[in-house]
């Protein structure tokens, strides 16, 4: 029996607040996932850990995806130490040509260059390749049927993504440039979420339009 004035039946829970739980449960996972990207990044002292523990952490977010809930560190766990070589082969040199790019806007920039015309050629370079090399790392990370091809065909199908979706690496190159605007504007939020919401990111705008790429490539009649 129900009481005077009252309302029969469960009580729906409102929109707002459904909203706010799945908002605080993704944040949760992504500071799960960028505190064991952070551990598996340093125990590969850096160079050799970065590009497997990025992968890594892709999968975790592909996971959660798919699944309510995800155990975290040992996905990553079981993917950096399947994936250290092959992650390393595919993306190492890629993350060289965006270290060089950087270089290149740092000597531009610091009045290391007396000729104007030289460093007009520094910073035309450095536009060109770090948001190329920026979207080809995105789009390896972002499909797993990508990495898992040989080094060859990874390389030569990533390296066309930036010509192939136009619009959504532009959109990737500005999303990543706000966040990591934010980051230095808020270091806090770089150490907790910074690789993870970068990552988030890049899956969000690559992942479905590489699938749907790679599937016009396999309709493609062969020449």
């Amino acid at each position: 029996m129900s009481r005077p004035g009252g309302s029969e039946g469960p009580q729906q829970v409102p929109g707002w607040v459904m909203s706010a739980n799945e908002l605080i449960e993704r944040l949760f996972l992504l500071l799960r996932i960028n505190a064991v990207w952070w551990i598996l990044t340093l125990l590969g002292a850096v160079v050799l850990g970065l590009a497997p523990a990025t992968a890594a952490a892709v999968d975790a977010l592909l996971a959660s995806r798919e699944q309510a809930r995800v155990r975290v560190l040992p996905l990553m766990w079981r993917r950096f130490r399947a994936g250290l070589v092959r992650a390393n082969l595919q993306m190492l040199p890629l993350f060289a040509v965006q270290a060089g790019a950087l270089a290149m806007l740092v000597i531009a920039f610091s009045g290391a260059v007396t000729s104007a015309a030289l460093m007009v050629a520094l910073v035309a370079v450095a536009a060109i390749s770090l948001p190329w090399a920026t979207t080809t790392v995105a789009a390896i990370l972002a499909s797993p049927r990508l990495r898992r091809q040989e080094l060859t065909v990874t390389w030569r199908i990533a390296l066309l993504v930036p010509g192939a979706l136009p619009m959504r690496a532009v959109a990737l190159i500005g999303g990543l440039t706000l966040w990591i605007l934010l980051c230095g504007l808020i270091p806090p939020v770089a150490l907790l979420v910074g690789a993870a919401g970068a990552l988030d990111l890049a899956i969000g705008l690559l992942g479905r339009s590489i699938a749907a790429l790679l599937e016009k490539i396999d309709q493609a009649p062969s020449p």
